[in-house]
């Protein structure tokens, strides 16, 4: 008897609990996707049109971001990056598991699965640190270097620990968010990068761009972007231009 009496308290008990949500516990998630009309990182041109949808779970100061991009080409291009963030008011410390098939430092490892971490894998292994010197002068210094992956080699086929600085500052004009800043490569990380060279410049950016709400309560936004990029380094400049979603 007692034991009927313990399990009705307990079954009582679950049907009159309300429901505990992942808000509840400050968890909270975002997403979307972008559609670009051709996807360049760091200044180098890795892919035609893309589709790259993206998904965020917060918890406080900490973050988990997966995100993806995808051609349309016939021989396509795929990545999928996971990376984890945690933010100390004006700097946001980052490690990133940075996976992709073609493009630039890849060529040579087609037909690799997404599970391989050996020296052959796609995978590499990124740690990053960002840095906003104040909210009156809003520039963004930012610092990247790989740890691990069989693409981070210099000319000579040695360990590059491939490293990428840039310089950034936000502004507005006329209600049109814009950014504009410069990269630099401080020694060679031809395998990652591309070119054959110590110490260069190989992203100069100026982005532009605007985000309107759908409705009132949904949480749901749209917004339209362009941005202009030169690389020095590759004598190289690309014009994009995209939309994205946001929920």
């Amino acid at each position: 008897m007692k034991r009927i009496i313990v399990c009705a308290l307990v079954v009582k008990a679950v049907l009159t609990a309300g429901p505990v949500s992942a808000q509840d516990k400050g968890i909270s998630f975002s997403g979307g996707s972008d559609l670009v009309s051709s996807y360049i990182w760091r200044g180098v041109y890795e892919a035609g049109v893309s589709l790259q949808p993206a998904l965020t779970m917060s918890a406080d100061n900490f973050s988990a971001t997966a995100w993806g991009s995808v051609d349309f080409a016939s021989t396509s291009y795929k990545e999928m990056d996971i990376t984890l963030a945690y933010t100390l008011g004006p700097v946001t410390l980052s490690l990133a598991d940075l996976y992709w098939e073609g493009g630039t430092g890849n060529r040579d490892l087609i037909g690799r699965n997404y599970f391989t971490f050996d020296n052959h894998s796609h995978h590499r292994m990124e740690v990053g640190a960002s840095w906003v010197v104040s909210e009156k002068i809003p520039f963004t210094l930012s610092w990247y270097t790989i740890l691990f992956g069989a693409a981070d080699v210099n000319s000579r086929g040695e360990r590059a620990y491939g490293s990428y600085f840039e310089i950034a500052y936000p502004f507005q004009v006329k209600g049109i968010d814009m950014k504009a800043g410069v990269g630099m490569v401080p020694w060679n990380a031809y395998g990652t990068y591309g070119v054959d060279r110590d110490f260069y410049v190989q992203n100069v950016f100026l982005n532009a761009g605007k985000i309107w709400d759908i409705g009132e309560n949904d949480g749901m936004n749209i917004g339209l972007f362009t941005n202009l990029i030169w690389n020095p380094a590759l004598e190289d400049v690309n014009f994009v231009g995209g939309i994205s979603f946001r929920m």
